[in-house]
């Protein structure tokens, strides 16, 4: 209810001012209702007056993306046949008038206009959408006129550095449980904790970053059970931000060179990307997949502000970094998307709005709330805000300079966070690296929200003894069986389970440099489509068969074959699989060439797929 009546107070303050403003220049406003006037929104009658929830860009707003399409959304289903093309009529005062493509999203709700070619740099956009369309009650809506200014010329960021990998200091050899059929540079995990009985279902996924050293790490995606025992591996040019399993039962994980979120299936194929749309490159913090199939990601906005105006002190061509969030739907199209420009000023940073380069809100996680509205969590802000779905209009404000609520029972407000999540009964975990905290540690905590009088209860947190600090990254996660994993950023160890008690029931650490960005424990089944891997080791008696296959979960035992001839058809030995890798040994060899190759068997008896074949003396 508070967001509501607010909503409708700044509607009627809105709509009072245009008033004022009309009858101060001669308008009629005999025949305009002051209740359904927006700001450069004047709506004819046709079978009523209209208004629309939503519109992208913004009437009047200011720094907008050149490649950005425009978006309005009525509240109500509207018929497909009633969107036509002629719809929009679109003029920039430098580029002139824009052809384009006119859509209605798969929410049937909301209608894009997709420009054919960009705008330009500092024009002011005028948008015209004539009367026509039509609602599924058959009800014809008002055309609506308004315009908006396009982005000055981007600043120039430096391009993101490679680490030298000739200058830099050479890792030691890790340690990999000393199996042949991985690669030599995978990260040491060590579990010092499971207690199995009290573990939530699933394996911990995983994706290792080297926290501030010189020393040369190898980034992976991985996926490892309770004993540390790798389960999937997979290597990448550069470190990712989360490597998760979303709703749909798809894995995904940040591509940085492709300014990407790739998605594979369970044979781990890539199947799928998501980038952002309208003109600009999302960020790596975290991609969300909903349950109807849109997808929530983030962008970081770089703009050239001369701060001097703002603060004593500012640097004129500051480079300042806002937040963009979009939401796309089943074909990628861009269906609602809110930028901090409209809604946060500059000075609401707890960062110095002085330096030369200012990223003011730092946007880190995003998550749709139990109510179908969004939370994002702004690092920069030491804030958790609400945005309404429907209108993107700021509900509430949670923490930082402009905090809405009361904290109940906490001992310590939450600084620079990592993480927001959002749950069915209302209540929301966070995980708070606790930087400005004295002295500085690090927890997750659990929050109920009271949103009507606006308070914010402690009800639970988690925390290492002693203390640990994780001054950047980090996550919670609260699991089915009620337990919370806890990712501790760049901290060790990086990953604790905790019961709903507090007590510690499983603790992974990596090999020092590596961190992880986040942490999660997911249910997993994995079919992979590569064949399994096979290496021999020989002296010329005897061989050791080393063999594993990257990413299957679901295999019981390995089946060895060896022959005289190729493809070998002789069953020498069945094989209890007992970790990723397994290995047996087979004696009085002679220099006759003798082949080898394993079948995998799964969990109900079947065959899957032979792995590569071997031969000795090769």
């Amino acid at each position: 209810m508070r967001e509501i009546y607010r909503d409708r107070h700044l509607k009627i303050i809105r709509s009072v001012t245009l008033v004022l403003f009309l009858a101060i220049s001669g308008g009629l406003l005999s025949c305009i209702s002051i209740a359904h006037l927006e700001p450069e929104t004047v709506q004819s009658r046709a079978s009523s007056i209209q208004d629309f929830e939503y519109i992208s860009p913004l009437p009047r707003a200011s720094l907008v993306s050149t490649g950005t399409t425009i978006a309005i959304r009525h509240g109500e289903a509207i018929q497909v046949d009633s969107v036509s093309q002629a719809l929009f009529t679109v003029i920039g005062s430098r580029s002139g008038k824009h052809q384009g493509e006119t859509l209605l999203a798969d929410d049937q709700k909301t209608v894009i206009f997709k420009p054919a070619k960009p705008f330009v740099t500092e024009e002011t956009v005028s948008v015209a959408l004539s009367a026509g369309l039509t609602t599924a009650a058959d009800e014809i809506l008002a055309g609506i006129t308004f315009r908006f200014f396009t982005s000055p010329q981007k600043p120039i960021l430096p391009e993101r550095q490679l680490p030298n990998r000739d200058n830099d200091v050479k890792a030691p050899a890790p340690h990999n449980l000393g199996y042949v059929t991985l690669p030599e540079d995978i990260p040491a995990i060590t579990v010092t904790l499971a207690a199995v009985d009290e573990i939530a279902t699933g394996y911990i996924f995983l994706s290792n970053i080297n926290w501030r050293s010189s020393v040369t790490t190898t980034p992976y995606l991985l996926i490892v059970d309770n004993r540390g025992e790798p389960v999937y591996y997979k290597k990448l040019n550069q470190p990712t931000g989360d490597f998760k399993k979303q709703p749909n039962g798809q894995l995904t994980y940040w591509d940085y060179p492709a300014r990407a979120y790739q998605v594979m299936d369970s044979s781990y194929q890539i199947v799928d990307s998501y980038q952002a749309g309208n003109g600009y490159n999302a960020d790596g913090h975290g991609l969300q997949i909903l349950p109807n199939g849109h997808a929530l990601l983030m962008i970081y906005d770089f703009k050239r502000i001369d701060m001097s105006k703002i603060v004593p002190g500012g640097v004129p061509t500051a480079t300042v970094a806002g937040l963009v969030i979009q939401e796309l739907d089943t074909a990628k199209n861009v269906v609602f998307e809110w930028r901090s420009w409209d809604h946060f000023d500059i000075t609401d940073t707890n960062v110095n709005t002085t330096s030369a380069q200012i990223d003011y809100v730092h946007g880190n996680a995003i998550e749709q709330a139990h109510d179908g509205h969004l939370l994002i969590s702004s690092r920069n802000l030491d804030e958790i805000t609400k945005i309404n779905r429907q209108t993107g209009d700021v509900m509430w404000r949670m923490g930082g300079k402009k905090n809405e609520f009361t904290f109940v029972d906490d001992h310590s407000p939450f600084y620079k966070q990592h993480d927001i999540r959002s749950h069915p009964n209302g209540h929301i975990t966070l995980f708070d690296n606790g930087n400005d905290r004295k002295p500085p540690y690090s927890r997750g905590v659990e929050y109920r929200l009271d949103e009507v009088n606006m308070t914010a209860t402690w009800i639970s947190e988690y925390r290492n003894t002693p203390d640990i600090f994780g001054a950047a990254t980090g996550n919670a996660q609260r699991l089915p069986n009620g337990n919370t994993l806890i990712g501790w950023g760049s901290s060790w160890p990086n990953v604790t389970e905790f019961k709903s008690d507090g007590t510690k029931v499983f603790e992974l650490t990596f090999a020092k440099p590596n961190i992880s960005y986040r942490a999660f424990r997911f249910p997993w089944q994995g079919q992979p489509v590569t064949q399994p891997t096979l290496v021999v080791q020989t002296d010329g008696a005897t061989a050791t068969l080393s063999y594993s296959w990257n990413g299957a979960t679901d295999i019981a035992t390995y089946r060895i074959y060896g022959g005289e001839a190729p493809e070998p058809s002789g069953l020498i030995e069945t094989q209890i699989k007992t970790g990723f890798e397994n290995s047996t040994v087979i004696t009085g060899l002679n220099q006759t060439p003798y082949y080898f190759r394993v079948m995998p068997i799964d969990r109900k008896g079947n065959e899957t797929r032979y792995s590569n074949e071997v031969v000795v003396p090769e």
